[in-house]
């Protein structure tokens, strides 16, 4: 098991620490899920920057999960991150 806690940096490399959660409640199919919100899932991606995590960017976009508002939760380190991973897809 691999415990990640929000607030908090998992490598000193990373240019943020992971984002305060405030887990949204959805109901789906009679049931009742707590959900990262976007922003934070994309903040966390950006912020660690793996392989893995940039090949999720492309697809959560093209979903059209990443809006202006998400985008203008992040800041410019995390910017230019997307950009660049847009610009080179």
């Amino acid at each position: 098991m691999h415990l990640l806690f929000s607030g908090e940096k998992i490598k000193q490399t990373q240019l943020e620490p992971r984002p305060r959660l405030r887990p949204i409640r959805v109901g789906l199919h009679g049931q009742d899920f707590l959900v990262i919100p976007v922003a934070n899932l994309v903040q966390m991606k950006l912020s660690s920057y793996r392989d893995k995590d940039r090949v999720h960017i492309p697809g959560m976009d093209a979903a059209g999960l990443i809006t202006q508002d998400v985008e203008s939760t992040l800041n410019d380190a995390l910017q230019s991150k997307l950009h660049h991973i847009r610009a080179t897809e």
